[in-house]
């Protein structure tokens, strides 16, 4: 599997469209239809936009799609004064945005496998 298969498999897990991706990251629409390997720049720009990310993963396939210390790095953007440029300010919703996205998902995530859960456990008796 290549570093394009695996992002499409980390925004399928995020449960953002191909084309919200693209946009957000100003990639064009056929990006992900290449098979090919990503370049380090659309590489770096992924991996800033997405901090929860593994870098490691993503080129290379080892490890674990997500940083498994993500919930104790505290994002540089957040380290910066009021008066820091715009495109910091855009940055941090962004990534605030993203951040609400993920936590939706994984509620979801969370109820529906509480649900087959109970439903495995009702049929084991």
């Amino acid at each position: 599997m290549g570093a394009t298969e695996r992002v499409k498999e980390f925004i399928d897990y995020k449960g953002i469209t191909r084309y919200k991706f693209c946009q957000m990251l100003g990639f064009s629409n056929k990006f992900l239809d290449n098979t090919s390997n990503i370049g380090t720049d659309k590489a770096s720009k992924i991996l800033h936009h997405f901090p929860d990310l593994s870098a490691e993963w993503l080129l290379s396939g080892k490890g674990n799609m997500l940083k498994l210390d993500i919930l104790n790095e505290t994002p540089a953007v957040y380290n910066k004064t009021k008066n820091e440029d715009l495109e910091d300010n855009v940055n941090y919703k962004q990534l605030a945005e993203t951040q609400k996205e993920t936590i939706e998902n994984l509620k979801n995530k969370i109820v529906y496998l509480e649900a087959q859960l109970a439903a495995y456990n009702q049929n084991k008796n």
